[in-house]
């Protein structure tokens, strides 16, 4: 590591507003552990409980990031669906290690789809050995400690075990952006022999018209359209992977479909 550079820690949960009190807990934890180490951190929201939704933007952000070793992610959505029984001791999934390819470094609550988009791209992963009971806010009392070990090159918490980690979802809906577009995980071929057409998409109980283009804007204002949106990151095999947004050109697609939550399906035909 050059000592002159800082580290940039990019913090990923679902607390809520970035002005919620969680999210300034959490950082000031992860600052105390860090010590003297330089670094840069900036905290990013998602909706409550949304593995979808956290999964997208860690890969999105994580897979083209340039910084290598210099660049960690927290990232903590944890809604303990590992276990439907009541949890008395606060309990839940477990935290994991990542390394991806790019040598970018990941601290995480392996829960749902959290790490389902960036596995392709994982060279490490392994279960951390950390408290995870005993605390209903374990991202504050107790996870800033294994970043900061990490950091200082002590990987003492890792265990031999290599984490469970589903596939990513296929043909739902991953993430909303500020424009109300709809980031699904449609692979944009899919759709390739429809382009210029008009389909019947349906998502969360809501059908709409919407034309197939060769990009977001191929449709007049105020009309729906749905194509090869912006995202996407080339996996270490060289593969170049793309996803289909669902947009309203100058509206908005999220409150045309009623606010489909991450994990929404996606259903489509022609005509």
């Amino acid at each position: 590591m050059t000592s002159h550079l800082p580290y940039s820690i990019s913090v990923i949960a679902d607390y809520g507003p970035l002005s919620d009190m969680a999210f300034a807990e959490v950082t000031q934890s992860i600052y105390k552990e860090m010590g003297h180490l330089k670094l840069r951190l900036k905290e990013y929201s998602v909706p409550p409980f949304d593995t979808h939704a956290t999964g997208f933007f860690l890969a999105e952000t994580a897979i083209n990031s340039h910084l290598g070793k210099r660049h960690f992610f927290y990232v903590n959505t944890a809604p303990r669906h590992d276990d439907e029984n009541p949890k008395a001791d606060s309990e839940g999934e477990k935290l994991v290690y990542v390394r991806l390819t790019n040598d970018v470094r990941i601290v995480a609550v392996n829960s749902g789809y959290s790490l389902s988009f960036i596995k392709p791209a994982i060279a490490e992963a392994r279960v951390v050995e950390v408290e995870n009971a005993g605390s209903q806010f374990r991202s504050r009392d107790f996870y800033p400690k294994v970043l900061g070990e990490i950091a200082h090159d002590n990987y003492d918490r890792l265990t031999n075990r290599e984490p469970e980690i589903p596939d990513a979802p296929e043909d739902v809906v991953c993430i909303t952006d500020g424009y109300g577009n709809l980031k699904t995980s449609i692979d944009p071929e899919k759709l390739a022999d429809s382009v210029g057409k008009y389909l019947s998409v349906s998502v969360n109980g809501q059908k709409h018209f919407v034309k197939a283009g060769r990009s977001i804007f191929d449709v007049p204002d105020g009309h729906l359209c749905m194509a090869k949106g912006s995202s996407g990151w080339t996996l270490p095999d060289g593969t170049r992977r793309s996803f289909t947004e669902i947009v309203c050109r100058s509206g908005n697609a999220f409150l045309l479909f009623k606010k489909p939550k991450g994990g929404a399906a996606v259903k489509w035909a022609e005509g």
